[in-house]
């Protein structure tokens, strides 16, 4: 039989028709009496209740807690048999009833090998009464087996403040501590619980730590991180308030990956993500963090009154520029797609130059991918994936940048950042960039072309893909009916399409020719 299907990493439910069970025929009441020849095989099982597989859940909560009360697992003379003798991962995802903790409970004492356990909550309006969390941690601690991998991340885990701590919190700690995870996943609101904190910031075996998204948790909070914590920790995944409450402890010296992602539009904690936060954001990757290779931050940035940055000038350098403290970065991705350019300094800074990525770029030689997205609000103004890129203010990085990366980077395979190409400096380009030999990809999707260049600029870009697997990315054709003369930015932007179409038309013809 197959489960349902969740999305891995972030426990966030996929879309309805994955939750519909599939099976090669209907369920009998003969299955169900051969209940236990079918719980003996299952390795991996996800529960979830909804209305869909309510029937099938109904059933297997039967089978379950029956065969925990009657002896159907009983041998004269030995401990009963467990249900599940070969269950290493269970995902459950209960809407929120006591019952259906108490199932998932029963089953976890009914796994004797299992180490990989999620667990979610549906609903943030109905919680589970806090015995019934005590009753599930506490089935899991007192297993005296160590956990790879422990993911409890309710809509609304509901500590209240930092000093609250209550009965499940309590033992929320006490798991942690006695299962010793591997990889663990929380939500936001729990991480400044002192208890919480002490138990997962010296964990040994802690290698990748998530922090799940929580609308109450502010972005100027810092949580009291005691010295030399989370030596151990390689991955931190969450959103950016919570990240930034955790790195203001000086170093993080095994994080190899920081994935930073804000779920809920442009809200977090209290009001709007400033661009004056991600800038503070940078500085403190760039101290905390010199073991770096993944560095992932997706964000919007809307407006905000500032006074730190004059508007008549442009800043001497940009803020980005202090990751060449992370010299060992393979892979860097920031997306500010929903832009909002109407603060001080966001046109300068977030528009980085030709001499400023220079400056990344020679500090970053095992680059593989570089992605750098800085679109307008009007992003997904048609419903694409294409900026409009007219919303935007003009690159000021040109064709420079382009094979300043692919010159200083030998590994990079992945180019995705947006320029002005022109013809002078495709020409001065060329002689110091090689034909590639391996397949890359490059994404112009956000950039401006010179037309009257077109021929030189392909001919630069022809070198770089001229792999037969390479693949370039440029904007879509729009449609005679998304523009209107009436506005003349659908002009323009039906203009820079096009120039783009006919350049990726000349690369490909060029690529022929080479390979001819």
């Amino acid at each position: 039989m197959q489960s349902t299907a969740l999305r891995r990493g972030d426990l966030t439910p996929l879309p309805l028709a994955a939750y519909l069970q599939e099976f090669a025929r209907a369920i009998t009441i003969e299955d169900w009496q051969r209940f236990e020849y079918y719980a003996r095989r299952i390795h991996h099982m996800e529960i979830d209740y909804l209305p869909e597989t309510t029937q099938f859940s109904s059933g297997f909560a039967t089978a379950v807690l029956e065969r925990t009360i009657l002896p159907k697992f009983q041998v004269d003379g030995l401990p009963p048999l467990p249900i599940f003798p070969k269950l290493n991962s269970l995902e459950f995802w209960p809407r929120d009833t006591t019952s259906e903790m108490c199932v998932c409970t029963a089953v976890i004492s009914e796994s004797p090998v299992l180490d990989k356990f999620a667990i979610g909550i549906h609903t943030a309006y109905v919680i589970p009464p806090s015995d019934t969390w005590v009753a599930l941690f506490a089935t899991l601690g007192n297993r005296g087996r160590p956990l790879k991998c422990l993911a409890i991340q309710p809509v609304v885990y509901g500590l209240g403040t930092v000093d609250a701590i209550d009965a499940k919190t309590h033992s929320l700690a006490q798991l942690i501590v006695r299962s010793k995870p591997q990889e663990l996943a929380l939500p936001s609101d729990v991480i400044p619980t002192r208890i919480i904190l002490n138990a997962i910031s010296y964990l040994p075996t802690l290698k990748k730590l998530e922090l799940g998204y929580c609308q109450s948790f502010t972005v100027d909070y810092e949580t009291p991180v005691p010295q030399n914590a989370f030596s151990s920790l390689e991955c931190l995944e969450g959103d950016s308030a919570a990240v930034r409450s955790l790195l203001v402890i000086p170093k993080f010296p095994s994080l190899t990956k920081l994935v930073i992602e804000d779920g809920y539009s442009y809200t977090v904690g209290n009001g709007p993500l400033s661009w004056s936060f991600v800038r503070e954001m940078i500085g403190v990757i760039s101290r905390s963090c010199p073991a770096l290779e993944i560095l992932h931050l997706q964000t919007m940035l809307y407006s905000e009154e500032e006074t730190d940055i004059s508007t008549t000038g442009r800043p001497a350098t940009s803020v980005f520029v202090q990751l060449q403290a992370c010299p060992r970065l393979k892979d860097v991705r920031f997306d500010f797609s929903g832009t909002s350019f109407d603060h001080p300094g966001s046109q300068e800074e977030l528009n980085i130059s030709d001499d400023q990525w220079e400056q990344l770029v020679v500090a970053w030689p095992d680059l593989k991918s570089i992605w750098f997205s800085a679109g307008s609000s009007h992003h997904y103004h048609e419903g694409r994936r294409d900026e409009w890129a007219v919303w935007a203010p003009r690159p000021r990085a040109t064709l420079r940048t382009t094979a300043s990366f692919f010159r200083h980077c030998p590994k990079l395979l992945c180019f995705g950042v947006s320029v002005l190409a022109r013809g002078e400096e495709a020409r001065a380009a060329m002689k110091d960039v090689l034909p590639r030999q391996e397949p890359t990809r490059l994404d112009f999707r956000g950039s401006w072309a010179d037309k009257k260049d077109a021929q030189g600029i392909a001919i630069f870009l022809a070198s770089l893909v001229s792999h037969q697997d390479s693949d370039m990315k440029v904007p879509q054709i729009l449609s005679y009916n998304e523009v209107n003369p009436e506005r003349p930015h659908t002009v323009v932007e039906f203009e820079r399409r096009q120039d783009w179409q006919e350049i990726k038309q000349l690369v490909e013809s060029t690529r022929i020719t080479r390979q001819a």
